[in-house]
């Protein structure tokens, strides 16, 4: 084995021209693979910092207000790396006719490094030190001549009313007065991109909270950072016991996760795994495909280098056979081969690969407008390096192995005597090419058949890069299909392109809703509230076709949905949905009620739609409801406002089912997924009922949805622009928020623009390779073919007819790469419409077919001009002189 080694490296040291050969191929394997891998850990690493960005570097919360003394249960967990606390609520008194108060809280230093509100600084800074506020802009919206730098002096104590101490954030109550304990003064450091509604009678600030400050009482808020997120879930639910948290009727206790941080590392609740579907994993099959490809590619180049080297040797290995080589010994003297000149390549390859998607990252964030948060941040890590390494090896060893494996095969006197000679098949006749385009067409195909494993890299190179963009550019143009098929936007264009929440929990004005459906361009605008209450029923009210997907029980043993069950009976939620007068007469003529039925305030009469979602056939393609409970009309149905145990409240009261019907109102899918039963009615009904409900509920209980249709697609931005005039004359800041499905789709549509930038990119880059490979090649085998056509030119065959062949031959080779990737490209398409279950007449109108034709037309002209500009050799000289000269 040591003569063996030693023979290996002495052929690389002195055919360096072969080596150079392949030391190139696994260069530009490495660069490609180690800028794929890079590409995908920077992705990824951007997806955690913008969802930390957005939500904060947190694992779990104890939800409700723990005390300072119970601490300690939290900082001693072994697997708690950082605490993340926000103190006590204070108050504090301002003159102020529209908030009389200022509620703030101080946040630690690990807090504001470390949790989103560093984010929502407008100006100034965050508090550093005691005494340092940073206030929400609606407070410098209502006092200007306050400015950040600026020192207040406030009193500061409690909100009280009938001798009860009121909470910080409540709603303001008749009859309370404010009670001072002390006055403090705070510098203003900061301003906050924060609001509040006109249900909270105060300004929100945020100070600084000194751990060393706080006290066993301090009711406190706790978040908290693991060193293993991977049992965040447990470990929360331990910390709750420990601090002395109850579970709810559930089992579930009080505190709240970060799930969305947590799913980026591929943490999930327990339980989880099996209710994802495939077409979720849409993203990461594309990439997959991607590596595939790549991968793929390169084993095919690097082996065909391999293959010419080990066939360049193949004498020496035939009698290094002879004279006792072992097949594995040779086999091992192919791949020591490839692992030599790996040690040079695949570094460079590494380095090559982190400058080329550096390149690409500072282009990405140079452009304007990409995304409106934080510019990429390239990371290129050992979780970049480690995987770039392996491929790049398993890429090269799979390349040598394959040449390595024929040859091991071969006995001695076969390998020594194809060493020495070139055996050429006999060529099937080319009937077709022949009968459409004469003996130029017959001779164009003739040249490509006797040379096709010369121009197997090549054209498996163009096959693979067009497949790539062909195959992304489908997948791209299936998965926006599939977006809006599937309405992913979460507007809903038929029945809501325009949001609009109106949050200040009072009645809404008449001539408001008249204001709103007057706007120029306003196709239709609903009015909605909604308020949940509870009912308890036995098992034998659900429906058959309830049953037969296991009832009550199931659903209610699932933990997914709300139904509880106790002693026998089913607690279940349902959706008591207010519409506007017009919109509720409207609804109900379409599904053939009496609108004027439903208007008797003493015992409440609603439209039931007594249907849900079944969740064990519904799919994003098909949803399937099921009658949900045995019902009919003129029974009455008792519900109280208490939902959960938990809560406050102890009204009961009364719904008559007036009407069933299985049809909603245009409300999109917001009551269709939970096993809930919806009661619809008229507002004017609902305010009364809701009327008598806890204050607090009430208040959120008349918040009002309105799901806007504008008359058309392009009049929709100024229709928003419109609406936000009419409210702002109506609402402060705080008191709604207004969106539309443009702003939705533009926000998606610039991180897809992003991505088949890159797809394109490394797609071309590979075609990049394909066409260099073509004009090294074509000009190559032209090179060696002017006796060719030397004796074609002899035979009658005219400067215009070479011409002819040339460009026959260069139109068929530029065809092949196009033609080998339909089989491939059509796979592509149908895994993609299966899996994201889109139907092929929905996705024909948006097939990328300009696109690909213009690559096809780069692909096909860039063959002509290699065979154009290695065909010009072939015309000059006399044929006498090329047939002499012995150096061609």
């Amino acid at each position: 084995m040591n003569i063996l080694a030693e023979y290996t490296l002495d052929y690389v040291r002195r055919n360096k021209k072969s080596s150079v050969a392949i030391l190139i191929a696994i260069l530009i394997a490495t660069t490609l693979l180690s800028a794929l891998c890079g590409f995908l850990h920077t992705m990824y690493t951007d997806e955690i910092r913008l969802t930390i960005h957005k939500e904060g570097n947190w694992h779990a919360e104890l939800f409700d207000d723990t005390p300072g003394d119970k601490l300690k249960y939290v900082t001693g967990h072994p697997n708690v790396e950082q605490v993340m606390i926000k103190g006590p609520w204070e108050v504090a008194q301002i003159e102020d006719p529209r908030r009389p108060y200022l509620v703030m809280r101080g946040l630690t230093s690990s807090y504001w490094s470390d949790m989103p509100e560093r984010q929502h600084i407008l100006e100034g800074r965050i508090p550093h030190h005691p005494g340092e506020l940073a206030l929400s802009k609606q407070y410098f919206e209502h006092h200007p001549d306050l400015k950040v730098g600026d020192t207040i002096r406030l009193p500061v104590g409690s909100r009280v009313l009938n001798g009860e101490t009121l909470e910080s954030r409540s709603i303001y109550k008749k009859g309370e007065r404010f009670v001072p304990t002390a006055e403090r003064s705070y510098t203003v450091v900061g301003k906050l991109d924060i609001t509040t509604n006109s249900t909270t009678p105060a300004y929100l600030a945020y100070g600084y909270l000194d751990e060393a400050s706080m006290t066993p009482e301090d009711k406190l808020t706790i978040y908290m950072r693991f060193n293993n997120p991977g049992t965040a879930y447990e470990d929360i639910v331990e910390i709750a016991r420990s601090v002395g948290y109850k579970p709810d009727e559930y089992g579930d206790y009080m505190v709240r996760t970060n799930s969305s941080l947590l799913a980026k590392y591929f943490v999930f609740p327990s339980g989880q795994g099996g209710q994802f579907q495939i077409w979720q994993f849409s993203w990461p099959l594309m990439f997959a495909a991607m590596a595939l490809l790549v991968t793929g590619l390169f084993v095919v180049i690097i082996s065909n280098a391999f293959a010419i080297s080990a066939n360049a040797r193949l004498r020496q290995l035939g009698i290094l056979q002879s004279i006792g080589a072992s097949p594995k010994q040779i086999r091992r003297s192919v791949i020591l081969e490839s692992l030599i000149l790996s040690v040079i390549s695949i570094p460079l390859g590494l380095f090559f690969g982190w400058l080329l998607d550096f390149g690409l990252f500072a282009y990405i964030s140079s452009q304007e407008k990409l995304r409106e948060v934080q510019d990429i941040r390239f990371t290129f890590g050992l979780p970049a390096v480690l995987p770039s390494v392996l491929l790049a090896l398993l890429t090269v060893w799979l390349s040598a192995s394959i040449p390595a494996r024929k040859i091991s095969k071969m006995s001695p006197i076969d390998a020594i005597r194809q060493g020495g000679e070139i055996r050429v098949k006999k060529l099937r006749k080319p009937w077709l090419s022949g009968k459409l385009f004469g003996i130029e067409g017959e001779l164009a195909k003739n040249a490509l058949r006797a040379r096709k494993k010369s121009y197997r890299t090549a054209v498996i190179s163009l096959t693979l890069s067009f497949c790539l963009l062909s195959g992304f550019l489908h997948m791209f143009s299936i998965l926006e299909v599939a977006n809006t098929l599937f309405r992913e936007d979460s507007l809903h264009e038929s029945e809501e392109n325009i949001a609009l929440r109106i949050l200040d929990g009072n009645v809404m004005d008449p001539q408001m809703e008249e204001q709103i459906r007057s706007v120029p361009g306003v196709k239709s605008a609903l009015f909605v509230s909604h308020v949940p209450a509870a009912m308890w029923v036995k098992e034998d009210r659900q429906s058959e076709a309830l049953a037969g997907i296991g009832g009550f029980s199931r659903i209610a043993d699932s933990g997914q949905y709300s139904l509880y069950e106790e002693n026998g009976s089913y607690r279940l939620q349902t959706n008591l949905v207010a519409l506007d007068d017009q919109s509720f007469a409207e609804y109900s003529r379409r599904i053939g009620a009496d609108a004027r039925l439903f208007y008797d305030k003493d015992v409440p009469r609603t439209i039931v739609v007594n249907q849900v979602r079944d969740d064990l056939r519904s799919n994003r393609r098909e949803t399937v409801h099921i009658p949900f409970l045995k019902l009919r009309a003129g029974e009455r149905l008792n519900l109280e406002e208490k939902v959960y145990s938990e809560d406050k409240g102890s009204y009961t009261f009364t719904t008559e089912v007036a009407y069933l019907t299985d049809e909603m109102p245009p409300l999109g899918d917001r009551y269709d997924n939970n096993f809930e039963l919806v009661q619809i009615m008229p507002s004017s009904v609902y305010l009364g009922i809701v009327g008598q409900m806890a204050e607090e509920r009430a208040i959120r209980a008349r918040y009002v949805s309105i799901p806007v249709v504008a008359e058309s697609a392009d009049r929709i931005e100024r229709v928003t622009a419109e609406l936000k005039n009419v409210v702002d004359r109506w609402y402060g800041s705080g008191d709604y928020e207004i969106w539309n499905i443009i702003e939705i789709k533009e926000s998606g549509d610039k991180g897809r623009q992003m991505m088949k930038f890159i797809i394109v990119c490394v797609s071309g880059f590979l075609a990049l390779i394909g066409i260099s490979n073509v004009f090294s090649t074509v000009s190559g085998n032209l090179r060696q073919r002017q006796k060719e056509f030397a004796v074609l030119r002899s035979v009658g065959i005219s400067p215009r007819g070479i011409g002819r062949m040339l460009l026959l031959e260069a139109l068929l080779f530029g065809l092949i790469p196009i033609l080998l990737s339909i089989p491939v490209t059509v796979l592509i398409i149908w895994s993609f419409l299966k899996i994201n279950m889109v139907y092929l007449g929905e996705f024909l109108p948006h097939m990328p077919v300009l696109e690909l034709v213009l690559f096809a037309a780069l692909i096909i002209i860039s063959v002509v001009l290699a065979y154009i500009l290695g065909g010009r050799r072939l015309k000059q000289g006399t044929i006498v002189d090329v047939l002499k000269d012995e150096t061609v």
